[in-house]
């Protein structure tokens, strides 16, 4: 077989270091007051403010008007990467549509996402300047170490904790080059976890501690009522397993009382017995 020449590999090279296409999706707006439809193009980059910046641009009349823009019934704040969520929503109801099993080229047919758009009054040049504050105040809730001001805490106290918490951080990202909103998005998805840890500790434990009442319980009542037959059922039986060796298989424990319930059982088995003799005593001559 021959090898390539010199400009064929050149061609090669050229053709294998073309860079990959951005991701684009086609996306129609619905405008409440019977504005004609707009279809613009969404970049895997683009923020709904974008999405808005495009619609004041190609719509003068909304200009100066306050806009909301609404995808399956929510409201969409201005810090919202729309690409990620358009391709999600549309993955999931290509599944529930199509399956588990849809090919690419079922997917690549897939209509132009929708968007629905509120128009709201005309703002004043004060508003217009501090919609981006307002819309992120109302629609974004708390976040991280912020969610401690419910609690009582003071914005240095907050200030504090955070400049902590991050400082003794196992991560490595403050040496990464970051955006500042990736930067702080990263911080604030750290400080989410780190709290909702304990959020989660606290609740299983609680309902542990609840489970672990409800079966002592249950065994005293079986153990008071039945205080012989339970009994039988305490010891596991041995499998007839054995090793190489000779040794015998390790018992896999009770399978039909927890060790919880087994202590309820004994418990409800010595009430039994006491009330059995309280009795005794009380109708003896």
């Amino acid at each position: 077989m021959s090898s390539l020449s010199e400009k064929a590999k050149g061609k090669q090279r050229a053709v294998d270091s073309e860079p990959e296409a951005p991701s684009v999706k086609d996306l129609t707006i619905r405008f409440t007051e019977g504005i004609p439809d707009l279809t613009v193009q969404v970049g895997d980059k683009d923020y709904v403010r974008d999405i808005k910046r495009i619609i004041r641009t190609a719509r003068p009349q909304l200009k100066d008007r306050r806009l909301r823009l609404i995808h399956s019934g929510q409201l969409l704040p201005d810090t919202t990467l729309l690409y990620p969520r358009l391709a999600s929503a549309e993955e999931r109801q290509r599944r529930n549509v199509l399956g588990d099993g849809a090919t690419e080229g079922q997917e690549a047919g897939a209509p132009s996402a929708w968007l629905h758009c509120s128009v709201g009054p005309q703002m004043t040049e004060d508003e217009t300047e501090e919609e981006g504050k307002v819309q992120t105040a109302q629609l974004k809730p708390l976040r991280g170490f912020d969610r401690l001001a419910a609690a009582g805490f003071s914005e240095q106290d907050i200030a504090s904790i955070r400049m902590q918490f991050h400082a003794h951080s196992a991560g490595d990202y403050l040496d990464q080059d970051w955006d500042g909103e990736d930067f702080d998005e990263h911080a604030r998805a750290l400080e989410e976890q780190w709290i909702d840890s304990f959020d989660g500790g606290s609740a299983p434990l609680s309902q542990s501690s609840s489970g672990t009442s409800s079966t002592i319980l249950h065994g005293i009542v079986l153990g008071f009522f039945f205080p012989i037959i339970p009994l039988f059922f305490f010891r596991a039986p041995k499998p007839a397993l054995f090793w190489d060796d000779g040794t015998e298989h390790d018992a896999l424990g009770a399978s039909v009382f927890s060790r919880r319930m087994q202590i309820g059982i004994v418990a409800g088995f010595l009430l039994n017995g006491l009330f059995g003799i309280w009795t005794y005593l009380l109708t003896s001559p």
